[in-house]
C-alpha cells in the first residue's frame, strides 16, 4: 500500500457536490477555486485545506479540514446564512472520493462577518473529513 494525500480528490468531490446541487445553484452565481475577475455576487469559493495524518499500523489516512467561503453583497447577513446552510447540508453526507474511503464528516464551525468593504458579507464554513487510503 502506498500513501497519497486525498487533498485534490477531496476538492474535486466538494466542487462536484456544491456546483451540481440545485439549491446552491439557485442561490449563487458560481462555485470557484479561483474567482474570475469582476465575478457577480453571491458566490462560493473552495478555500484553504489543512491536513493531519490519521495513520494506524496497517493503514494510511488523514484528517483534512477545508474552508468554504461565501461572498455576498446582500444588505444584511441573511443571504450569507442561507448559502452557508445550503453548503452545510450538501457537504454533510457522504462524498465519493476517487481512490479513498471517507470515514467521517464533521462540521467545525461557521462565521459571518463584514468584509473590509462593509457592503460585502463574508461567510466561512469549516468542515473536516477523515479519509483513508484504499
Amino acid at each position: 500500500m502506498s500513501y497519497e494525500t486525498a487533498l485534490w480528490e477531496l476538492q474535486k468531490a466538494i466542487y462536484q457536490r456544491l456546483s451540481s446541487d440545485p439549491v446552491i445553484s439557485g442561490m449563487v452565481t458560481g462555485v470557484f477555486d479561483a474567482v474570475p475577475e469582476n465575478q457577480a455576487y453571491p458566490y462560493v469559493v473552495i478555500g484553504e485545506p489543512s491536513e493531519l495524518p490519521f495513520d494506524t499500523k496497517s493503514t494510511f489516512g488523514e484528517e483534512i479540514s477545508i474552508v468554504i467561503h461565501v461572498w455576498s453583497d446582500y444588505a444584511g447577513k441573511k443571504e450569507t446564512y442561507n448559502i452557508l446552510n445550503a453548503c452545510l447540508k450538501s457537504l454533510s453526507y457522504k462524498l465519493d472520493i476517487e481512490g479513498f474511503k471517507l470515514l467521517k464528516v464533521e462540521r467545525r464551525g461557521m462565521t459571518v462577518f463584514d468584509d473590509i468593504d462593509p457592503k460585502i458579507k463574508h461567510g466561512v464554513l469549516r468542515m473536516r473529513y477523515t479519509i483513508q487510503n484504499i
